[in-house]
């Protein structure tokens, strides 16, 4: 059997996987993706994108595609009936991300169902000739010092293919096989005391509800029937409901008739229906006790599991990917030593543990008719949970303590080393300070004696801000006008610059050469 090769095999192409490997992709990495569903996902999982994750999309050039599927932020009401008149708002989305307009170029909160994100990054990822492969399992692997040996299956054929790569991402959801084959273990609750049965079916449920907007979900409550109407794509939509162990009731009892049945008692009058699927789902909170095992990976709910409660989820997914693959290229292209490899655990364990806890809080938990308690963490802010984070690694240089245990987190954004550099609109609100961030390394600085450019090396591109902007970026930074900030290819502070060294050139090769590991 013919051995292929490719840099990085990343197995599963959910948001985890196809987001790796278009950010690859971008820093000029090639990869191959595997997945043993046969299609995209075609039902509307993971709803809503962050600010955070919609910058990193922003960075692929692909925001337009996003900001095209539908609202920034879409309706949730809940309503006796479908057909009732009566209707209230089934949670204040506004005040939930209330006080973080202005973190972003981007909206607080975007609606795209990965049911439409995954086709957007698998035609990014074929447009830069990488391959997602569907009906294909992985059926083997073993790693050693110098790479990983993978077998392929394709689930129709049988067929097999060997794959050497230089490094395996794992990336085949909460009941990770590949986990269990690596021999991580995992922490956290597991499965949750939440019962929930999606129920698939098409008819014309949203010209009762004509008003609203794109992605607009409807929670009905009577004494019949309590559930939620998700919009998937056209007169596709997902009934939402639970059920009760403890009370002797089983997800055997969803048979179609009574689907049927309580679609039509949440609707208020019959319409034509069609049920398409039922499928049972029970949500899970555990985190693997490791992130990278030798030349191996784990992203998305292979690495952090969580309910999609707390805007978790696909965007931690995302942005875990965001942080690893600069890294992978980095390392790939000659640029840095393999340890810097090992910062991806550093960093995102403690955030994905973190964002995995605070799932368990929050308002939308009490849209669900659930029975238990959760014994959750006290709830943090928003910001926190999306942006309030400051890694601690190898791959940042900082001059101050962890002011609490993991993950260490900041009330705002000010180029602290670790954190993500602070949103200014720039040149009259055409151009954000996230955008000038590049594939490599960026200095940005105020000051415009060159100095500072005469001192970066080919691997760091210096933008400097212009003399309109230098008030405003010197507010938001607190750097002195000669300044700079060091920053990563993930848009995160590496090194901080209060004023200009003694010896800008020596300085920045020490913090790039520590930085790099190399």
């Amino acid at each position: 059997m013919t051995t292929q090769h490719t840099p990085v095999l990343i197995v599963g192409a959910g948001a985890a996987g196809l987001a790796t490997a278009a950010l690859l992709a971008k820093h000029g990495a090639e990869s191959l993706v595997v997945e043993k569903r046969r299609e995209v996902f075609r039902y509307p999982k993971a709803r809503n994108l962050s600010f955070r994750t919609l910058e990193v999309l922003r960075g692929l050039g692909l925001a337009d595609e996003v900001h095209a599927v539908g609202a920034a932020t879409p309706d949730m009401v809940v309503k006796p009936a479908l057909n009732s008149a009566e209707e209230l708002p089934a949670i204040d989305i506004a005040a939930i991300f209330a006080g973080l307009e202005g973190l972003s170029p981007e909206p607080v909160i975007q609606y795209c169902p990965q049911s439409r994100l995954e086709p957007i990054l698998v035609r990014h990822i074929r447009n830069h000739r990488n391959e997602v492969r569907y009906g294909t399992e992985l059926a083997a692997v073993d790693q050693d010092a110098s790479g990983v040996s993978s077998v392929l299956r394709d689930v129709d054929s049988g067929e097999t293919t060997s794959i050497r790569s230089d490094y395996l991402v794992a990336a085949d959801g909460v009941h990770s096989h590949l986990r269990d084959v690596l021999g991580i273990s995992a922490s956290g609750r597991g499965a949750l005391p939440i019962y929930v049965v999606f129920i698939y079916f098409r008819g014309p449920w949203q010209r009762f509800v004509p008003h609203l907007g794109d992605g607009a979900s409807v929670q009905v409550k009577n004494t019949d029937v309590d559930g939620i109407f998700v919009p998937a794509d056209g007169d596709l939509c997902v009934f939402i409901t639970t059920y009760f162990p403890d009370r002797g009731q089983t997800a055997g009892e969803f048979t179609e008739q009574r689907c049927r049945d309580l679609i039509l008692s949440a609707v208020g009058e019959p319409i034509e229906i069609e049920i398409i699927d039922i499928a049972p789902w029970q949500p899970y909170q555990r985190v693997a006790d490791s992130f990278v095992c030798g030349r191996a990976f784990l992203v998305g709910d292979a690495a952090h599991a969580m309910p999609p409660f707390r805007a978790g989820g696909a965007n931690v997914a995302v942005q875990s990917a965001d942080n690893l693959a600069w890294k992978l290229a980095a390392v790939l292209h000659g640029q840095a030593g393999p340890e810097l490899l090992t910062t991806y655990h550093d960093e995102r364990h403690p955030v994905g543990a973190f964002s995995s806890r605070q799932s368990l809080t929050g308002p939308v938990l009490k849209l669900l008719d659930i029975d238990a308690e959760l014994d959750a963490d006290e709830e943090e802010p928003m910001f926190a949970l999306l942006a309030g984070h400051r890694y601690r690694s190898a791959a940042v240089i900082s001059d101050t303590a962890p002011t609490s245990a993991p993950p260490d987190l900041v009330t705002d954004l000010r180029g602290q080393p670790g954190t993500r550099i602070p949103h200014l609109w720039l040149e009259d609100g055409r151009l954000s300070t996230l955008d000038l961030v590049g594939t490599g390394f960026t200095l940005l600085t105020a000051e415009n004696r060159d100095t500072w450019a005469s001192a970066a090396s080919e691997h760091i591109a210096v933008q400097t801000i212009s003399d309109e902007d230098r008030e405003a970026w010197l507010c938001s930074t607190g750097l002195s006008p000669s300044g700079a900030l060091l920053v990563r290819p993930d848009s995160f502070v590496a090194w901080r610059a209060e004023s200009l060294p003694p010896d800008p050139t020596a300085e920045l090769s020490r913090a790039l050469h520590t930085i790099m590991a190399s």
